[in-house]
């Protein structure tokens, strides 16, 4: 299973080998592979309105990661397209790509220990496809699931990968160096190197998180889904950036060469 941070990479790696011609397929692909993560947001909200650890925990890699709703979105993209030009010339092309990276993305997290929830609403949330031969419940129950608690956090913090790739790329290629957000209205300067430094803080939190992962044997005794749920919040709002990102440096994504993308 590749974590956020790696489905990221792989879709920056795809949209390279995308002609530069098709450039609303490239931003589409790097989207697509890291959109379907942003069901945290679900989950969270979930936990806040229910406290249903249980519910809170099925919701990830679920809805968000249905071939169903994925199949939905190409088919309204498509009906789209033909009533409506702007649609035809960007959208549908931005949702031919976006719908790849998500496919690709769930065919990787069915390769994760608890699987995905590949057809829901046929489905219920809990009902997953599994490839591997065990779960996290079989993984590591030695410790308090230590080990599923470590993998988790890094896990959710490898998008520090995805971050320092678009760094890197920013900075050969010299685009977005500044952003523009709000209509023009608010300008971001030395964009790339701001950037570079909140991957940082990703590392301090990543660390903080595998410190309380060994405190959580004992002392504080948090069981594994309490974990998750409190690692959800803060991974809430990062997740929820990296889907952005993509469009905020779509400048970049067009410029990617494929023979000079490592």
């Amino acid at each position: 299973m590749a974590p956020t941070g790696f489905h990221g990479l792989l879709g920056l790696i795809l949209a390279s080998l995308v002609d530069k011609k098709h450039q609303y397929v490239r931003i589409g692909l790097v989207m697509g592979s890291v959109v379907p993560d942003l069901d945290v947001l679900g989950s969270v909200l979930i936990f806040l309105f229910t406290a249903n650890t249980e519910l809170t925990i099925a919701f990830h890699r679920s809805v968000t990661h249905s071939l169903v709703l994925i199949s939905l979105i190409l088919v309204v993209a498509y009906f789209a397209s033909l009533w409506f030009v702007s649609a035809k010339t960007i959208y549908f092309p931005l949702t031919i790509g976006l719908v790849i990276g998500m496919v690709l993305h769930v065919f990787l997290d069915l390769f994760y220990f608890d699987g995905v929830t590949l057809f829901w609403p046929f489905q219920h949330l809990d009902e997953r496809i599994i490839v591997l031969p065990f779960t996290y419940e079989d993984l590591s129950p030695d410790f308090n699931f230590l080990t599923s608690k470590i993998i988790g956090t890094l896990d959710g913090h490898f998008e520090l990968i995805f971050y320092l790739m678009f760094v890197r790329l920013a900075n050969k290629y010299q685009t977005n160096q500044e952003l523009e957000l709000v209509g023009g209205k608010i300008k971001v300067h030395n964009w790339p190197n701001k950037l570079k430094w909140f991957s940082y803080f990703l590392i301090v939190e990543m660390i903080f998180f595998l410190l309380f992962a060994f405190l959580s044997i004992s002392w504080p005794s948090i069981d594994r889904n309490t974990f998750f749920i409190i690692l959800y919040i803060p991974l809430t709002p990062i997740y929820l950036f990296s889907g952005l990102l993509p469009f905020l440096m779509r400048e970049t994504i067009i410029q990617i060469e494929k023979r000079q993308f490592i």
